[in-house]
């Protein structure tokens, strides 16, 4: 990392989060930071993106306390309060705000560009969903519940796309992956992708970001089908003239631990280990290193339109 990076826990307005910034005064360019469905706060992406002059937030959504313990109907006004923060800390410069996430991160980070075109100035999404999803409870025995939306707003659940009923196949699969066999849910998310009118109702509205999106996929990735997903993403903002450069880059040999440069060789949390991923920490950083350069430049083009609003002055503000 090119620069000294300093690193301050957030706890203002509910959040639940660390900044990561350049030693050197601001105000610098912000990214709002989101991980995936582990439920940890993504400091390792944050610190690369604070090494290359960025102050960084990197966000918890659900998972360590005071949070909901699992993905189940976030509102989506938490990440609007993240945005709004960044935009108010005398670090950063509230007309150049991006947002950068990954798998369900990148699903969110979709999601709150598309809803706030005036403060985030350009999307980085690694392996993401072109659609809403189904909550997946981290107790097994809550699925046997009616399904429910991962996602809130305005207090009623955003649209999204159920799991397909399991055949016998998937049952038996799933009783394994209970007691400790690795498992890939590829297969699970392409047949809840056959289901029309839920996937065109929760399909997210990317033509309203207001800015540069980047998608980036693995070929074999094994958790879901992000290649896929990202062909829907682009193809989307194609069909409606979006006017602000977006890029599929897709690495073929890749899983699903593609990221920020460092990303593949991270320890999971227990249980995430038996998931499996996908490509191998080989290609799934080769592919990170490629991509570094090109995530840097749409960082770099990301332009904002806030709404004039007074600068807060505290170290944590």
């Amino acid at each position: 990392m090119g620069e000294e990076v300093v690193a301050v826990p957030v706890s203002e307005r509910g959040l639940v989060g660390v900044l990561h910034s350049p030693a050197t005064p601001g105000p610098h360019p912000a990214v709002l930071v989101l991980g995936g469905s582990e439920g940890l706060v993504p400091e390792h992406a944050a610190a690369r993106l604070a090494g290359e002059g960025y102050a960084a937030l990197a966000l918890a959504f659900f998972g360590p306390p005071p949070l909901p313990r699992d993905l189940v109907e976030i509102p989506l006004e938490y990440g609007t309060a993240a945005l709004e923060w960044l935009a108010r800390h005398r670090g950063t410069d509230p007309e150049r705000i991006a947002v950068l996430g990954r798998s369900r991160g990148g699903e969110l980070a979709l999601l709150l560009a598309a809803a706030h075109p005036e403060l985030v100035g350009g999307v980085v999404a690694y392996v993401p969903s072109s659609v809403a999803w189904q909550a997946v409870p981290s107790d097994p025995r809550a699925t046997m519940a009616a399904p429910r939306s991962s996602w809130s707003r305005g207090g009623s659940p955003v649209p999204f796309v159920p799991m397909a009923p399991p055949t016998a196949a998937d049952a038996a699969a799933f009783a394994g992956f209970l007691d400790g066999e690795p498992m890939s849910f590829r297969s699970f998310f392409e047949r809840a992708m056959e289901q029309d009118a839920a996937v065109r109702a929760a399909t997210i509205e990317v033509e309203r970001i207001g800015g540069p999106v980047l998608v980036l996929s693995g070929g074999r990735d094994e958790l879901w089908p992000s290649g896929p997903f990202g062909d829907r993403i682009t193809a989307r903002l194609a069909d409606h003239g979006h006017p602000f450069p977006h890029r599929h880059l897709s690495y073929p040999d890749a899983g699903h631990l593609l990221g920020v440069p460092g990303t593949a060789s991270r320890r999971r949390r227990s249980g995430f280990d038996r998931l499996r991923m996908g490509g191998s920490p080989e290609t799934d950083e080769a592919a990170s290193r490629d991509a570094w350069p090109r995530v840097l430049d749409v960082l770099a083009s990301a332009r904002s339109r806030p709404a004039a609003r007074p600068r807060a002055d505290g170290p944590g503000r």
